[in-house]
């Protein structure tokens, strides 16, 4: 098995580390968003201050605070990069 038989794998590998990452910002994000709504609709009170608190805290989640998002995005990123350095167009 040479080189050019294992890029497609790692390629699909790196998509997949990407598309993960994704998923995980853009949910957090997106529960952060329903939780704010929510708050939005709600009379003043400790409730809505628990719901003001869920949605910043479902923002801070999607910033890229955990470390398995940010290892996946390096990972996928440095395969890709290295997969397209291997099969440039100077080849």
């Amino acid at each position: 098995m040479d080189g050019s038989a294992i890029a497609p794998w790692l390629s699909f590998l790196a998509d997949m580390m990407l598309a993960a990452a994704a998923l995980y910002v853009t949910s957090q994000a997106l529960r952060g968003w329903y939780r704010e709504q929510q708050a939005e609709k709600m009379a003043e009170g400790p409730e809505k201050q628990s719901r003001i608190n869920d949605a910043k805290t479902f923002y801070a989640l999607a910033s890229l605070s955990k470390v398995w998002v940010l290892l996946l995005i390096l990972g996928g990123t440095l395969i890709k990069l290295g997969i397209n350095l291997y099969n440039g167009p100077w080849l």
